[in-house]
Parts: structure tokens; C-alpha cells; sequence
């Protein structure tokens, strides 16, 4: 049976195993953030959220103070902006060409269900980074040219120095 969850953790097996240089544990200082690594070149990294010895949470990341945040204004201007846009070509048309393109920049994981095994979808994908100074506008092209848009804050600058 799982260790009931408590507080934050204060086991110290993770912080121990993170000093270990050979250990698939690892800390961030900078995101404040317990990650296991992994792969054959240990170049994947997973978030550890709960101790896996103990069941208490890890300390609080930091990784959202390294982006913008989206404001309802920027993002209600966005939205207008791309209102109605469902094809590639309607995208294209409306926002010229896009600042970056990926293909097969979209992996979306679906977890096996309902006796259907897991598949793993790929997909075409475009951001467009000029439309705002805080958000990248991500389109997604989906099935028969179609497309899904959204909005991630941009990263914040490092002050130089």
C-alpha cells in the first residue's frame, strides 16, 4: 500500500540522491524542482511532484515566474485576432507567414482505454511570435488542414548582468 500523502516531504531521500552524481534524481536549483532522469543518453527528464518515500510534496516550482503571464486583455485581443481561422490557408491568409514551423512539432500521448492501446498522434505545428510582445500564438494543423490554436506566455527576459 502507497505511504499516505502528507505535508512536504522531509525525508531527505530525495535531496541525498540528488547529490549523487551517478543518481537518476536530480535538482534544479533554478525551477526549484526534484526531476528523475532518463534515457539512453539521460537527456529525458520527468517532474517529481510527490516523494516517492515518504508521499510528501516537493517544494513549489518556480517555473512559472519564468514566463509571462497571460492577461485577459492580450488574450481577448488574440482571440479576436484568430476568431474564425480554421484552416491553414484562412491562418496563413489572416497572419502571413508564421515566425516558426515544425513538422511534427505536436506529440499528443493518449493513454490506453477501454482495451485500446495507447497511440501516440504527431502533428505539423506554427507559432507566431509577432503578434505580441508577451505570447506566442501555437497552430496546431490537424486532420484534412484543420487547426487548433493557443496561447503560451513567452519567456521572460534574463536581466544580462
Amino acid at each position: 500500500m502507497p505511504p499516505e500523502r502528507k505535508g512536504i516531504c522531509d525525508c531527505g531521500v530525495l535531496e541525498r540522491a540528488s547529490r549523487e552524481p551517478d543518481h537518476a534524481i536530480r535538482w534544479d536549483e533554478e525551477l526549484n524542482e526534484y526531476h528523475i532522469i532518463y534515457g539512453a543518453k539521460r537527456n529525458s527528464q520527468m517532474m517529481i511532484y510527490y516523494c516517492p518515500f515518504c508521499g510528501g510534496s516537493t517544494p513549489k516550482s518556480r517555473r512559472s515566474h519564468l514566463f509571462h503571464t497571460i492577461t485577459e486583455a492580450e488574450s481577448h485581443r488574440l482571440a479576436k485576432l484568430t476568431s474564425g481561422l480554421r484552416t491553414v490557408q484562412q491562418v496563413i491568409g489572416a497572419l502571413g507567414e508564421p515566425d516558426f514551423r515544425f513538422p511534427n512539432g505536436t506529440r499528443q500521448s493518449i493513454p490506453e482505454q477501454d482495451g485500446k492501446p495507447e497511440t501516440v498522434k504527431y502533428s505539423d505545428s506554427m507559432i507566431y511570435d509577432r503578434l505580441s510582445e508577451t505570447i506566442l500564438v501555437y497552430i496546431e494543423v490537424l486532420s484534412n488542414d484543420r487547426v487548433g490554436i493557443s496561447f503560451q506566455g513567452k519567456p521572460l527576459k534574463k536581466n544580462a548582468g
